[in-house]
């Protein structure tokens, strides 16, 4: 009966993957923190002796339970519940169930917290960094870039030479669920990437890869967070901040600056308006604080 469990999890498990791979082209990283939930999921059912299909809510709840003893935080079981979700709707949609055991199940909300973003000033201290090595021409790029096409971080380690077109001025990225978007480059980003990619062929590099290492290779997630907190504190910010964090800040000062909630969408790759509407809450707070400041009796 164990080996019945174990194939019937595998089989339903490994059908979800191919689909979320390959049909829905569900990034390296989403993939991965899947695998994680749904291999926890796997082991609990195999230990309860509980067949995938067979599983109810009542079971579900207790796994839930289990993990919040373990103290799991409400963002970690919101994740898992979230993979469940998406398992048991492909299950339902494949026909292999006829009702999914996730419909009321209740986990933690999360407070939705808005990102941290830096001033128009602080992004003009950020970016003015002496070009004196290939690190630091490199590093203004990235910075550039970054804040001025709003990319995500993966987005940015993917650029290979072909992604940018200096004269019309854009740059083309591949976003969640493989989606290409073409992207503006501002004046600023334009004359920091030339710059680089005059200096770029010095590491001989070792593949199309736009930002790469002092041994020629792609620049990894990891080696450019550094690099930011590492420019973060040499240009004396007194603050903590992410490679996301010019990502928000472009997309609030675009915000404030034009009201066009539509084409802030559009150009961070937000397939869900109410994922860019976090932005009207910051767009609220700063307008707030304006009048708290100007207005007579306020």
């Amino acid at each position: 009966m164990g080996m019945v469990i174990l194939n019937n999890h595998f089989n339903c498990i490994n059908d979800f993957f191919n689909y979320i791979q390959y049909e829905k082209l569900y990034t390296h990283d989403t993939i991965k923190n899947y695998s994680i939930d749904l291999n926890q999921y796997k082991d609990f059912l195999d230990l309860k002796k509980i067949e995938i299909h067979n599983c109810n809510k009542d079971n579900i709840e207790n796994f839930f339970m289990e993990l919040h003893k373990l103290g799991l935080s409400s963002k970690s079981l919101a994740r898992k519940a979230s993979t469940l979700r998406s398992f048991y709707s492909f299950l339902l949609k494949t026909s292999i169930i006829d009702i999914t055991p996730m419909a009321g199940v209740k986990t933690p909300k999360i407070s939705q917290k808005l990102p941290n973003i830096l001033s128009i000033e602080d992004i003009d201290t950020l970016c003015n960094i002496p070009l004196i090595s290939s690190a630091s021409i490199r590093d203004k790029a990235i910075i550039e870039i970054m804040y001025s096409s709003a990319l995500r971080l993966t987005e940015l380690t993917q650029l290979n030479t072909n992604s940018i077109d200096m004269i019309s001025r854009y740059v083309k990225v591949v976003g969640k669920g493989k989606k290409e978007r073409i992207l503006p480059l501002g004046e600023q980003a334009v004359n920091a990437l030339t710059i680089w990619c005059n200096k770029r062929p010095d590491l001989n590099p070792t593949s199309d890869a736009l930002f790469i290492n002092k041994f020629g290779g792609r620049l990894s997630n990891r080696s450019i967070q550094t690099r930011i907190n590492f420019w973060v504190k040499k240009q004396g910010l007194n603050c903590k901040i992410s490679p996301h964090t010019l990502r928000h800040s472009c997309a609030t000062h675009l915000l404030e600056a034009s009201g066009d909630l539509r084409a802030v969408q559009e150009f961070l790759g937000h397939e869900d308006i109410s994922t860019t509407q976090i932005y009207t809450n910051m767009d609220f707070e700063h307008l707030n604080k304006v009048y708290k400041n100007s207005h007579p009796r306020a």
